[in-house]
């Protein structure tokens, strides 16, 4: 890497084109989508414009009534919206890279690089989506699914393992009881061994291809299986739910910063890296964005629903 491009201790996206080409830059972000279990089931909003967005969120529903004879009066109502805000919140990676590394010209740096910012960012903002408690998270983002489900009463304890599709089916149960309709389910990965055991009467497997995740969706609700580390397995095991009032914007794409000079520390303030004296660099990928439960007031369900619900194991 020539001097002019590292002049300084940061370098503008525009004028670190030979470090990071924009089929990269275009991967990186398609890749956080479609890694993240949380982004590939919630709904996107359209980017955000600041970095507070707020919605309009149905919270009181019209009601009509007969009129009481040809001259009783007509029913008079009304209807409000609550407005909800999206923060956005900062997820970022950093990358040290050794200067040799860089020059060298046959070693495909972003070959490597890139699966490994994919993972950290989506699975930063899964965790969170999923698990909460993050310290570092906007104060203003939600409780994680799995707190709120659990708020809401929506939990279904795992049986023996012979029973989990009737485990699902009770979860499924709950949430259509109020009114929603699920469209998916984040599952840790050992239900997949649960599946595979299912048999029918004669002893045949319930799933015939049961290493494929996409033959597994019980009552035609599709099965996403979760990174690791995404969320604790004693907390749940899936997270059933109606995904589109589960929603996030993008304040953000995808940038990056390089840096050559600064020391780079753990939580506890010891210095891992000091790019200086070991000559490297550091590259900082980072995204914004953040998300909402909408869950707008449905007539039937009243104001007291919640469109998830968590399949917890034994204790």
């Amino acid at each position: 890497m020539s001097d002019a491009i590292l002049n300084g201790n940061i370098i503008s996206r525009e004028n670190a084109e030979a470090l990071i080409p924009e089929e990269t830059i275009s991967g990186i972000i398609d890749g956080v989508r479609k890694s993240s279990v949380a982004m590939s089931l919630m709904r996107q909003l359209p980017n955000m414009g600041a970095g507070t967005a707020k919605m309009a969120v149905l919270d009181m529903l019209p009601i009509a009534d007969f009129q009481d004879g040809d001259i009783g009066l007509k029913a008079v109502t009304n209807m409000a919206w609550a407005k909800k805000q999206i923060v956005a919140g900062t997820i970022a990676v950093i990358l040290p890279i050794p200067k040799s590394v860089v020059a060298d010209s046959q070693y495909d740096i972003w070959g490597q690089a890139r699966p490994a910012c994919i993972e950290a960012i989506g699975r930063v903002f899964d965790r969170q989506v999923f698990n909460g408690g993050n310290p570092k998270a906007p104060s203003e983002w939600p409780q994680g699914l799995i707190a709120q489900a659990r708020a809401a009463g929506n939990v279904v304890t795992l049986g023996d393992g012979r029973d989990v599709l009737a485990d699902i089916n009770e979860g499924l149960g709950k949430l259509e009881e109020q009114e929603y309709d699920v469209t998916g389910i984040a599952a840790q990965k050992i239900l997949r061994a649960k599946f595979r055991g299912l048999r029918d009467d004669n002893g045949n497997f319930l799933f015939q291809s049961p290493t494929n995740g996409n033959d597994q969706n019980p009552f035609g609700v599709p099965i996403h299986y979760a990174g690791r580390g995404t969320w604790d397995r004693a907390n749940a095991l899936a997270i059933l739910g109606e995904w589109e009032n589960a929603v996030y914007a993008v304040r953000e794409d995808v940038s990056f910063e390089v840096f050559r000079e600064g020391v780079i520390t753990n939580d506890e303030g010891k210095v891992l890296y000091n790019l200086m004296q070991q000559n490297m660099i550091a590259l900082r990928v980072e995204m914004r964005l953040g998300w909402q439960v909408v869950n707008p007031v449905n007539i039937d369900r009243g104001g007291t629903a919640f469109p998830f619900a968590v399949l917890e194991p034994t204790a």
